[in-house]
């Protein structure tokens, strides 16, 4: 095996332990954050997960191909790899963007208030977390004749309740999700298009070496 050969293997092993980490991580994140993800964005945490379920597979072929320097594996694993870098472009450029934080978070809330105003204390998550009163205030359970609950307090001894309502707080926490969400995605495809390239190298250069043995 020559040095440049070498050296691709090389890298192709660090941008696959990166991918690996970053899969599991994918996993972890998005697992935890679908507990409470209302149902537009559901969608696409799933679809997180089930990308770093699969990124993590092929970091593992990877690996395996650059190992065994089989030229099969190491092609099998660049072809993935590219149908992976174009499903999260999709992802990025075009699902994301159709999401619109303002919407979902008057969708949720709409719910939740719906709820409240059946007698079930669908506001109480959102007031506590997002230190928050009603939809758009307090004003919200006057005009419908409710007593503003407890969730609407900092404590117990606390008289004068949030002043905020929570729909500005939840539109303000889907906008900074988003961009979380915009910027993770370009990192995924900055580290996948890389490790596509290295590992595309690494094939041809196992397909170069094969050829040479030969004669």
């Amino acid at each position: 095996m020559g040095c440049t050969t070498a050296i691709i293997k090389y890298l192709v092993f660090l941008f696959n332990s990166l991918c690996a980490l970053l899969g599991i991580a994918v996993i972890v994140v998005n697992s935890l954050a679908l507990k409470d993800a209302a149902d537009e964005t559901r969608p696409i945490l799933i679809f997180f997960i089930v990308l770093g379920s699969v990124i993590f597979l092929i970091s593992f072929f990877g690996c395996c191909g650059a190992i065994k320097e089989s030229v099969c594996l190491s092609w099998t694993y660049a072809i993935s790899l590219l149908v992976l870098l174009i499903l999260t472009c999709i992802l990025v450029f075009v699902y994301a963007k159709r999401i619109d934080g303002e919407q979902v978070a008057k969708n949720v809330l709409d719910d939740a208030w719906n709820k409240q105003k059946n007698g079930t204390d669908g506001m109480s998550f959102y007031q506590t977390n997002f230190h928050c009163c009603g939809v758009n205030g307090t004003n919200d359970y006057t005009n419908a004749h409710l007593t503003v609950p407890t969730s609407c307090y900092t404590n117990s001894t606390t008289t004068t309740p949030y002043t905020v309502g929570c729909l500005t707080k939840l539109e303000d926490f889907y906008e900074q999700a988003l961009k979380l969400v915009k910027a993770f995605g370009w990192i995924l495809v900055a580290i996948e298009a890389g490790t596509f390239m290295s590992g595309s190298i690494l094939a041809i250069s196992f397909n170069n070496e094969q050829r040479r043995s030969r004669y």
